[in-house]
């Protein structure tokens, strides 16, 4: 441990010192009041042995100044040492913040005692950390989970859920609009039945990959909601900007050029999107809007696939 022995008297500190290395504890002297709080303030010590007179204040006030530097000084073992202290300034120094008091002259098994006792508070302290430590790393993971898509990386349909009702509450209270565009692989169940489930997987992960470095940073939302669909919500953004990104991205998965010899609609994996805008006249439920993307996606598919419908305002579904 690194301990910190704060006393002018230059005999006691000298033997406490020498007990405290040859049991293998890092020792730091300190002979000043300034010098002790100062050291509690940056790098607190993980023992702190102080006298009641350090510096000819009272032991009362340099416990609260110590424990008032807060951090890692707020519960560090402290121990009071005194030439002589009464009952009334024992019980003023705990109150302060000590956890105990040791009357001089100290004998080597009374410092080991409270040595000993303030390791087992460090080890502790150290398992108690490490503890909390994983179970951060445990609570990210399953955070991830959650809100994320586990063969792509992307966000998952229940993070894609809460972020259009978040988003669609959002625009309607600011009457601004709101997009959805719905992306679906063509023919992608062939494509599966004839080069595998194991291929099938990494052209999903091509698509979302590409899907990511198109879409513009903080201009919408990316998810992949089931199987080899893919929704884009776009806040902000009128039903002909958003038509125009949905082409953009759609470009994306079409530069891929995967080969898929079983399409019905091209030599390589295409995708068919629909696009669907609510605006201040056609706020009604925030599920109303994918399903209207839905509907324009079942749209495009109808009209050849490889292509984008847009949901007129007089169609969006209510």
């Amino acid at each position: 441990m690194r301990i910190m022995v704060a006393d002018q008297d230059g005999e006691s500190r000298h033997g406490i010192v020498e007990l405290l290395q040859k049991w293998g504890h890092a020792v730091q002297e300190v002979l000043t009041v300034r010098e002790a709080v100062e050291l509690c303030r940056k790098k607190c010590p993980d023992l702190v042995l102080v006298d009641f007179n350090l510096s000819g204040q009272v032991g009362v006030e340099l416990v609260l100044q110590i424990r008032q530097t807060g951090g890692h000084a707020l519960w560090v073992p402290l121990i009071v040492m005194a030439q002589s202290i009464s009952n009334e300034e024992t019980l003023q120094c705990v109150e302060a913040g000590a956890d105990d008091v040791l009357v001089k002259p100290i004998s080597e098994t009374q410092l080991k005692t409270k040595v000993l006792s303030a390791a087992r508070h460090f080890n502790l302290k150290e398992e108690v950390f490490k503890v909390a430590h994983e179970l951060v790393v445990v609570n990210r993971t399953l955070q991830n989970v959650v809100t994320q898509d586990v063969l792509t990386g992307i966000s998952n349909s229940n993070s894609f859920d809460e972020t259009l009702e978040r988003e669609w509450f959002s625009a309607k209270k600011r009457n601004a609009p709101i997009s959805l565009l719905l992306f679906n692989l063509d023919f992608f169940q062939p494509y599966n039945q004839t080069y595998g489930a194991e291929l099938g997987d990494q052209a999903i992960k091509k698509v979302a990959e590409a899907l990511k470095m198109a879409l513009p940073p903080n201009s919408g939302f990316l998810a992949r909601t089931i199987g080899d669909t893919f929704a884009v919500l776009l806040p902000d953004t009128p039903r002909e900007e958003a038509f125009k990104m949905g082409e953009q991205l759609n470009k994306a998965i079409d530069n891929l050029k995967i080969p898929h010899r079983t399409s019905g609609c091209s030599d390589h994996i295409t995708a068919s999107f629909g696009v669907a805008t609510v605006d201040a006249d056609h706020f009604t439920k925030p599920w109303d809007l994918k399903d209207s993307a839905d509907f324009g996606l079942y749209q495009a598919k109808h009209y050849g696939r490889n292509r984008g419908f847009v949901v007129p305002a007089t169609e969006v579904i209510r």
